[in-house]
């Protein structure tokens, strides 16, 4: 029982300290991050805002993930951007993600970076896709499982040229 207690405790004090990180934090963590919106990234500039939707168990069990994301600065020296929501969401690569070996696994997390996502594509990750060009494959949390949703989608709203 005690031990029970003790992973709730611990466990919870993780999960804090992650939704809580600063910038400054994340940076520490992650590498340097651009936080400037207007930054123009090697892959995936052309699109500014995107709209993550469904109508199936994302919207069941993750629907704080799910909305419009803006471009809120970009990973590993302007590489790839990161998007974050007004909820505070993020559309950001994994901590396993990996530019220089073609790794990128784009998932929506309470952090950049990655840790606690509820929405995942694994099936993607071979090389630099960028969200929007992702058709299907697209996963949630659901009790510590992973289930496609065939009803989400990621799609670009706003182009860099259109603002």
């Amino acid at each position: 029982m005690l031990l029970l207690l003790f992973t709730v405790v611990v466990g919870t004090t993780i999960a804090m300290e992650i939704h809580t990180m600063t910038r400054e934090q994340v940076e520490e963590r992650y590498g340097a991050v651009n936080w400037n919106p207007e930054v123009r990234t090697t892959y995936c500039y052309q699109c500014v805002e995107i709209e993550v939707s469904s109508h199936g168990g994302a919207l069941e069990h993750q629907p704080m993930r799910l909305g419009r994301f803006n471009v809120a600065g970009a990973l590993w020296e302007n590489m790839v951007p990161l998007f974050k929501a007004a909820n505070g969401q993020y559309m950001t690569p994994d901590p396993n993600s990996n530019p220089v070996i073609y790794y990128l696994k784009w998932v929506i997390s309470e952090t950049v970076g990655g840790f606690n996502a509820g929405i995942q594509n694994p099936a993607y990750t071979d090389g630099i896709n960028c969200p929007w060009d992702i058709p299907d494959q697209w996963q949630y949390e659901f009790q510590r499982e992973w289930f496609v949703d065939p009803t989400l989608s990621v799609s670009c709203v706003r182009y860099r040229d259109e603002q």
